[in-house]
């Protein structure tokens, strides 16, 4: 099912969407003046149509998480998973010998709805793990200079399924073809940046999460407009305003997960992030401010996940502003097992699910 593509700059995105944002510089406007931190959100609601597009069967992609997505010069959607599982399922669900893990891959939807999986042979993951104890999950992405931005998480693998985070990379893919011409080093300090991107029509906004306790911190930078790669123009907020050096980058709200979004939202600015103030909470919470770099107003939960329940929980929430319909928010989030023979036998459970938040 296709939607309608919007536009984040100022001047050009689509009132109709609800989605309008004030015109402002919107670094220096005043951030706590507008009318979108008094919306009282309404609840959100299933999408079984945005479900269908990812029950698979393959060969190839049948089950994943992140499920951050990009709509490319060509029309192309582009979803970006972290863990995936590449293979094939039968009838029933179950799948055929040779399903393998890999820690990320690329789907790419055509204009008439058909998927293709991206991997490297193997399969392998489109993006190489740099050894056999490291390997790269998925962050958001952007298209910039003719070529696709792709943060990553590096990340180590800890005892049989544990993990631990190591730093931020920068994938550069070029266009059309998709093919990972460099991953770039160099970031530092406890921030993984991209867990979601913003562009308006003077920044390219990047949220950043400090996980390096049991709360989960929130953290912002931003680049020019066309200067994403060039981390020497990036600027950091810190407790005194906006400055050159990373490590005085301030905590900004608290409660947010690794995966998030932020859309215009009437005249402000609304966020999308499951819950973390409790281990495996079933919510999905949404923050509003005038201004992408807050302060963000007390979340509102919009959703509670029917499929929190026993072995199996969701994470990782977050909204597709560039594929949503007129007056709504698509969002997205994955489904997991601490099972992991349940899910090696039942990949249908490892796939993200959507619903619609009501934005008129």
């Amino acid at each position: 099912m296709h939607r309608r593509r919007l536009t984040a700059g100022c001047a050009v995105l689509a009132i109709g969407a609800g989605l309008l944002a004030g015109c402002a510089d919107e670094g220096e406007r005043d951030r706590g003046d507008c009318e979108a931190i008094t919306a009282d959100l309404d609840w959100a609601q299933p999408s079984r149509s945005d479900d269908a597009r990812f029950e698979l069967s393959g060969p190839g992609w049948v089950g994943g998480d992140s499920t951050y997505s990009v709509q490319l010069p060509d029309d192309r959607t582009l979803w970006l998973f972290s863990d995936s599982l590449i293979g094939a399922l039968d009838e029933r669900g179950t799948p055929a010998p040779g399903m393998t893990m890999v820690h990320n891959a690329l789907v790419v939807e055509d204009d008439s709805g058909r998927l293709s999986t991206l991997t490297r042979e193997g399969p392998e993951s489109f993006f190489p793990d740099p050894g056999e104890q490291t390997y790269h999950w998925v962050q958001d992405a952007k298209v910039e200079g003719g070529e696709l931005l792709v943060f990553l998480s590096l990340t180590s693998r800890v005892g049989e399924h544990g993990f631990e985070w190591e730093r931020n990379t920068l994938a550069h893919v070029s266009l059309p073809e998709l093919e990972v011409t460099d991953v770039e080093e160099g970031f530092e300090g406890p921030v993984a940046w991209g867990a979601g991107l913003l562009t308006t029509a003077t920044h390219t906004w990047i949220y950043g999460i400090e996980d390096r306790e049991e709360v989960k911190h929130l953290h912002v930078a931003r680049a020019p407009a066309g200067s994403l790669a060039d981390r020497s123009t990036w600027e950091y907020l810190g407790e005194d305003g906006w400055g050159a050096q990373s490590d005085e980058s301030t905590r900004l709200t608290k409660g947010v997960a690794n995966e998030l979004s932020v859309s215009p939202f009437r005249d402000g600015y609304l966020m999308i992030s499951s819950d973390t103030t409790q281990a495996y909470s079933p919510k999905i919470n949404a923050w509003t401010a005038c201004s992408p770099s807050g302060p963000w107003e007390q979340p509102q939960t919009i959703y509670e996940t029917p499929e929190t329940q026993g072995q199996h929980f969701t994470y990782n929430a977050h909204g597709h502003p560039e594929l949503s319909p007129d007056g709504q928010l698509l969002v997205s989030y994955n489904v997991n097992t601490f099972d992991f023979d349940e899910l090696m036998a039942n990949p249908t459970i490892y796939r993200p699910k959507f619903i619609t938040l009501d934005l008129a």
